[in-house]
């Protein structure tokens, strides 16, 4: 006998909503066991014998990783945040992840990821009592695209702007910002124009090869001695303009000396890297390997694009702290309907859910093989709350008397 339809569909959605009912209990039961993970720390430590030197780069590891992390969560002053001890550190991670070792006589290579508990992060934060995110800032790819009256330049050799950011390290700010190494891969995943189209899904290539979690594009534009910049944050296909009320950086009046400098050029973030050369044509060829750069002469005329560099992250930062501060007022409820074609899309807007400071909870209480209704606790004001939905990725719109979110 041929199954009904009404009988298919409903077995089709008990189906749908076991699978669901699995996925949040797993969710749920897996918060606990959240980890917090800072990638690829270089160490290149010494000692008696090589096991020893491993030691001391474990420890090393884990303690520029608690930096990082810290600096990635507090939206304070970040040195306000105890320092725990070695032992007590030892107990915030989690697990560790080695990569690129190279192991000689009293002598250890590699690039550790460290995994830290986020319960015990989260309990460490509140003891010190700073201000902090619920979860570390994201990791940005920044693509930097110079405008002059002779075209756009990307990945063109000799883009000075790209260099200022290769040469800057992102370290010290909440949001980290990670450079392009402009190699062949990078060239061929994306092109200037599609840059700044904003194409999502060539951008997409990027951020897998670096691990990132989305792109600011940095586009300067250079005309005479006019010089402003524009910075657009990706982390879907919508892209967010960050407010910028100032020229790109002061065109240099008189010839200005940078003392020479030490810069960290960490491959060990790509999924593969053959021989790599900086702009200054020197091989990189190790985890970690130091290049220096020579004391150099910035003309007078020219755009400080180091000191730009600086300005843009700060105003980055600026950005996310305050996209990520829960807006002051009651707690509101309201439901939503969440259209679906399948399960994994269902579970790509639960995660951007989580994310919105304003947003408190997001509650599914009825699912279907084609939609999800939710239930929304949220703080601030129903702008707040599409706002930072927006940020994600989301649209809240009214239909008749229902809403709808759906990505954009």
């Amino acid at each position: 006998m041929r199954e009904r339809p009404n009988a298919t569909k409903a077995a089709l959605t008990a189906v749908f909503v076991s699978i669901l009912i699995v996925l949040v209990t797993f969710q749920t039961a897996g918060a606990a066991g959240q980890t917090f993970t800072i990638r690829n720390v270089a160490v290149d430590e010494s000692a008696g014998d090589a096991q020893e030197a491993r030691r001391i780069a474990i420890r090393a590891a884990q303690r520029v990783a608690w930096q990082r992390l810290v600096e990635r969560m507090v939206t304070g002053d970040p040195s306000l945040v105890a320092e725990p001890d070695t032992e007590t550190l030892e107990t915030l991670v989690q697990s560790l992840e080695f990569a690129d070792e190279k192991i000689t006589t009293g002598r250890y290579r590699a690039a550790i990821t460290v995994r830290f508990r986020a319960d015990g992060v989260l309990g460490w934060l509140e003891q010190s009592g700073v201000p902090h995110a619920s979860a570390p800032s994201p990791v940005i790819l920044v693509l930097p695209v110079l405008q002059t009256l002779d075209g756009n330049q990307l990945w063109e050799e000799g883009n000075p702007w790209l260099a200022a950011w290769q040469r800057r390290p992102g370290f010290g700010y909440t949001v980290e910002l990670v450079s392009p190494v402009a190699d062949f891969d990078d060239l061929v995943a994306i092109d200037t124009d599609a840059v700044l189209s904003g194409d999502w899904i060539a951008m997409q290539t990027l951020l897998a090869r670096y691990q990132a979690d989305g792109v600011l594009v940095a586009l300067a534009r250079v005309s005479g001695d006019q010089v402003t910049q524009t910075l657009t944050w990706y982390e879907s296909a919508r892209g967010e303009n960050i407010p910028v009320d100032f020229q790109l950086a002061p065109v240099v009046d008189e010839p200005a000396a940078y003392p020479t400098q030490d810069v960290i050029i960490d491959t060990s973030i790509l999924d593969e890297v053959g021989e790599l050369t900086n702009d200054l044509g020197d091989v990189v060829e190790e985890v970690g390997d130091t290049v220096i750069i020579d004391s150099e002469i910035l003309p007078a005329g020219q755009v400080d694009y180091a000191a730009a560099v600086d300005i843009a992250r700060q105003r980055v930062n600026d950005y996310w702290t305050a996209s990520n501060q829960a807006p002051e007022g009651p707690e509101a409820v309201m439901v939503a309907e969440v259209p679906i074609r399948n399960l994994s899309e269902w579970v790509d807007i639960r995660s951007r859910l989580a994310r919105p400071a304003a947003l408190n909870q997001a509650l599914p209480l009825v699912v279907s093989v084609d939609h999800v209704r939710v239930l929304l606790r949220y703080v601030g004001t129903l702008e707040d709350l599409r706002s930072g939905l927006r940020r994600v990725g989301l649209n809240l719109t009214a239909q008749g008397n229902t809403w709808i979110i759906l990505p954009l």
